[in-house]
């Protein structure tokens, strides 16, 4: 049995999401992380947390690493890094090569922040500034080594090679999550928004547009959904009838997946000059400048809400189906069961 490891950070659920279906498919699969995150998602091994001092965590890497390579045969790492990346001097050297003489298969796969320049960035956090002038050199040595390279977001294209393939989101299973209420349903509008970075997801344009729609006289309250651990925010998002993810970058995150999994109409700021799925993609398309008007015309328009969240649905279960994105990831790389 092929055993996969994914490794050393699960933004967002992803790779969560891809270990099960990969274990549906017949796969020994384990999620192992260097700290617990902050939305509540299983790890199957805790290798590290804050609790070591930091000249701790190189050896015991190492040693995790050692263990890992006699254990498993696909190395699958998440958000451009890998277990032991070391960034000084304008380089970056890492384990992949010592995996590769091993046999091992590497998967990598790219989700933002990690590859995207900083100037096409919303951040603006000293940390992702300094970290700006290693992405390409990160990118590339991985590109060197890596059987394969995926991303989540298709305008991380621009930074990487062209072996390089789409890959989208695994993090929801729309079989397991409950359809919410009718987005159409009359009375108060509840809009849910639920940012991980309130800079980078455009929160303060949301706020501000429901303020306005609430003055011109409408029926409309913003559930801002923060702090809380995933299940709680998934349960918020099927209690409302629209939801908004981002205004600022081009495409959609994990969050959009979980609302049209319960079947909400979803706005988000989309380039279409990138957009794999065309007009298949039930997404509303909102920038800073047109959410007022766009949730204005949902707001007097339950049956437009109804029709959204009855695709969006569809499309959850159709384009994200976690056991359809693993067979694709690994197609070619291992014979699949």
């Amino acid at each position: 049995m092929t055993r996969i490891l994914h490794a050393p950070a699960d933004v967002g659920g992803n790779a969560l999401g891809l270990s099960r279906a990969e274990r549906e498919l017949g796969f020994e699969s384990d999620v192992a992380v260097v700290a617990a995150g902050p939305f509540g998602y299983q790890a199957d091994i805790l290798f590290e947390d804050a609790h070591h001092p930091p000249l701790a965590r190189l050896p015991r890497r190492v040693a995790f690493l050692r263990r890992a390579a006699h254990r498993y045969d696909i190395f699958h790492f998440n958000f451009g890094q890998t277990l032991l990346t070391v960034r000084a001097a304008g380089r970056v050297w890492n384990e992949l090569a010592w995996l590769k003489r091993r046999g091992r298969t590497v998967v990598v796969t790219f989700q933002g922040c990690d590859v995207r320049p900083q100037r096409e960035c919303s951040c603006s956090k000293a940390a992702c500034t300094a970290d700006d002038r290693y992405r390409p050199v990160n990118a590339e040595r991985i590109a060197r080594f890596a059987d394969r390279v995926l991303y989540l977001n298709p305008d991380l294209a621009r930074w990487l090679p062209r072996a390089a393939a789409f890959m989208p989101y695994a993090s929801v299973d729309a079989r397991a999550v409950e359809v919410g209420r009718d987005p159409g349903e009359p009375g108060e509008l509840v809009v849910a928004h639920a940012p991980s970075d309130r800079e980078v997801k455009g929160s303060a344009e949301v706020i501000a547009a429901v303020e306005a729609l609430r003055a011109e006289g409408a029926e409309v309250r913003l559930d801002l959904i923060e702090g809380v651990p995933h299940d709680e925010v998934l349960a918020r998002v099927g209690r409302a009838h629209v939801a908004v993810d981002q205004l600022n970058l081009g495409w959609y995150g994990a969050l959009a997946v979980e609302a049209m999994a319960t079947g909400r109409p979803v706005l988000c700021a989309i380039d279409d000059a990138a957009n794999p799925f065309g007009e298949e993609l039930p997404i509303v398309r909102a920038r800073a400048g047109t959410l007022l008007e766009e949730l204005r015309t949902l707001a007097g328009d339950p049956d437009r809400r109804r029709a959204l969240g009855e695709r969006s649905r569809r499309f959850a279960l159709e384009r994200h189906d976690p056991r359809a994105i693993a067979r694709d990831a690994y197609a070619g790389l291992v014979e699949l069961p």
